[in-house]
């Protein structure tokens, strides 16, 4: 320093400009960011992500932009629906800007805007829709206010990926109202689900007596028809109809006198001499019935 002499001073300002002017020149831009760079003024290019040189003092970094999707909160607003009812409803955004120069210089305030433009298209929807399409058509509206944004947004520089409707609140009495309803219906959903169930339970009731009655019918058919047929063995064995008519009779009369003799309870009976005195007192039993 001493050998430079008058010179040090004068070199050491030199040194200091050079340095503040590396700083000034030498640009860093982060991942996923946009710089917005002016000259003399005037908008002269975008900076993305990693190193840049730039004039310093002529060149100008004014405006940094983010190219993340963004979330921006709609603040809830009263609507007025088809019907006449004053509901409060409040949604968000999800964009993420395509194209910063135009982000910053076609639109003054870019957040504003997007919340004015929701806004006034959810009150022209609301408008014209009832309150029981409102609650069941959530879809159907997030989807209309996206189309209707996204025409003016591609003049910002943005691309709206969805609008979601977050909660549609509709006033007290409409709600109570709303829970009555569904409360009486889930009660005639009840009785109409309990009268099915009665009715299903006294058809299957009836068709298993039907069923019952209709196989003790067949059962005693078919005890008929082999009687019958045992009458017709008997009678081609001995070849007389009277005869087969005894024996099977004689045949019965024996069992009846077993089922008797195996009982508990000891009873007194008088039988006949024979089974054609038998056959006599069913004659004689049969001819009295059919006379009185």
């Amino acid at each position: 320093m001493e050998a430079l002499g008058p010179l040090a001073p004068f070199l050491l300002v030199i040194f200091v400009i050079a340095v503040i002017f590396i700083l000034q020149a030498v640009k860093v831009v982060p991942q996923k960011q946009a710089w917005i760079v002016e000259r003399l003024g005037k908008y002269y290019k975008t900076l993305h992500a990693g190193l840049h040189f730039i004039v310093p003092f002529i060149d100008r970094v004014v405006a940094k932009v983010s190219l993340k999707e963004q979330v921006l909160d709609i603040p809830k607003q009263e609507v007025i629906t088809k019907d006449n009812v004053v509901v409060k409803i409040d949604a968000v955004c999800y964009f993420t800007v395509v194209k910063p120069e135009d982000a910053v210089y076609n639109i003054e305030s870019l957040e504003y805007a997007i919340i004015q433009t929701i806004q006034t298209n959810l009150r022209d929807i609301i408008g014209g829709m009832e309150l029981d399409e409102i609650l069941s058509s959530r879809e159907k509206i997030n989807a209309r206010i996206k189309e209707v944004l996204q025409g003016a947004a591609s003049t910002w520089g943005i691309l709206i990926n969805r609008v979601e409707v977050k909660e549609i609140e509709p006033p007290e009495n409409i709600v109570e109202a709303m829970s009555m309803l569904i409360e009486a219906d889930r009660k005639k959903r009840a009785m109409i689900t309990e009268a099915e169930g009665k009715k299903r339970a006294q058809v299957l009731e009836a068709e298993g007596y039907k069923l019952a009655k209709w196989q003790e019918a067949e059962a005693i058919e078919r005890i008929g028809q082999a009687q019958a047929n045992a009458v017709k063995s008997v009678k081609e064995a001995v070849g007389s109809g009277e005869l087969a008519g005894k024996l099977l009779l004689g045949d019965g009369f024996v069992k009846g006198l077993e089922k008797l003799a195996s009982s508990n309870n000891s009873k007194v009976v008088v039988l006949p001499p024979s089974v054609d005195s038998l056959m006599e007192l069913l004659k004689g039993r049969n001819g009295n019935e059919s006379g009185s």
